[in-house]
């Protein structure tokens, strides 16, 4: 269920940049401050609380696997996937 999860949150998240880099993109350099026309304005004030709000569920359900893993017993250390959701490796850049 957590694996499922993580997948939608996942591509929930590209989606996410993708719209934010293209608008980005349209905004050519611009600062947020900067936009002028109000909808391009809300669209980026929503993105952006979308993406963290999608981030904050991502930390939140990432640190529930983890401990579940590290609390079953299982020797999550000897087990390259379990191994990659406890230490989080895909997520340092983030």
């Amino acid at each position: 269920m957590v694996e499922s999860e993580h997948m939608i949150l996942s591509r929930s998240n590209a989606k996410l940049s993708a719209q934010m880099l293209e608008l980005a993109e349209k905004a050519n350099t611009l600062r947020k401050e900067d936009i002028e026309d109000p909808t391009a304005r809300k669209q980026l004030d929503d993105l952006e609380e979308q993406v963290k709000a999608s981030k904050q569920k991502w930390r939140i359900m990432k640190g529930t696997a983890s401990g579940t893993i590290v609390g079953s017993g299982v020797d999550w250390a000897r087990d390259e996937k379990l191994l990659e959701i406890v230490l989080d490796r895909e997520g340092e850049d983030g």
